[in-house]
C-alpha cells in the first residue's frame, strides 16, 4: 500500500465530530468515494464525505463529537494510491516529480523538480535545466503523453516556446 499526502485538518465542524480538511489535490471530488483515510498514521474509516467551497468535510467512525474532532486538528491526511480513481488524463503529483522533460522535436530539457500547485489555476511545473530552471503551465495542448514507468513527459516543443518562462 502506497500512501500520499491530500490534506491537513484545520479545523472542527459542527457538533458532530466532523472535520474540514484544506486539500491542495484540485478536483476533491474523490472524497466522496473513500472509505477510509489515513489521519497522521492511523487507519481510519470514512464514514461521510462531501464537498463545498475547495474543502473536503469528513466523518470519520472514530470521532463522535466536535472535542474528538478538535484533537486532530493539525494533523496530515494521507489517502492509500490505489483507493482514488484517476482520469485518463490525470495524475499523482508524486509520479511526475523527477520524470525527465522532451520536446516533441527531440530536444531534451531537464527533470521536474517542483510544481507549484494553487488550486485556483493550471499546475506550475519547475524543471531543472543545465542552464538553470525553466517552468511552464500543465496545460492539455502543451502536454502530449506522460510515460508514468519511464517517467517521461512529452511536450509539444512550439506550445512549450509560447508559454514557458526561463528563470534568471
Amino acid at each position: 500500500m502506497e500512501k500520499f499526502f491530500i490534506g491537513k485538518i484545520v479545523k472542527a465542524q459542527g457538533i458532530k465530530g466532523e472535520v474540514k480538511i484544506k486539500s491542495e489535490c484540485g478536483d476533491l471530488s474523490f472524497f466522496k468515494n473513500l472509505k477510509s483515510l489515513y489521519v497522521g498514521s492511523n487507519l481510519v474509516t470514512v464514514k461521510s464525505a462531501r464537498v463545498s467551497d475547495g474543502f473536503a468535510y469528513v466523518l470519520f467512525s472514530t470521532i463522535a463529537d466536535r472535542n474528538q474532532a478538535e484533537e486532530i486538528v493539525g494533523l496530515n491526511v494521507y489517502a492509500d494510491k490505489n483507493s482514488v480513481p484517476l482520469d485518463e488524463d490525470s495524475y499523482f503529483v508524486d509520479d511526475m516529480l523527477l520524470s525527465e522533460v522532451v520536446l516533441d522535436d527531440g530536444r531534451e530539457i531537464g527533470v521536474v523538480e517542483d510544481i507549484i500547485q494553487n488550486g485556483k489555476c493550471a499546475e506550475i511545473y519547475r524543471v531543472k535545466t543545465k542552464e538553470g530552471y525553466v517552468l511552464f503551465p500543465f496545460l492539455k495542448d502543451l502536454v502530449l503523453d506522460f510515460d508514468r514507468e519511464q517517467k517521461r513527459l512529452l511536450l509539444c516543443a512550439k506550445r512549450f516556446g509560447e508559454v514557458s518562462l526561463y528563470e534568471d
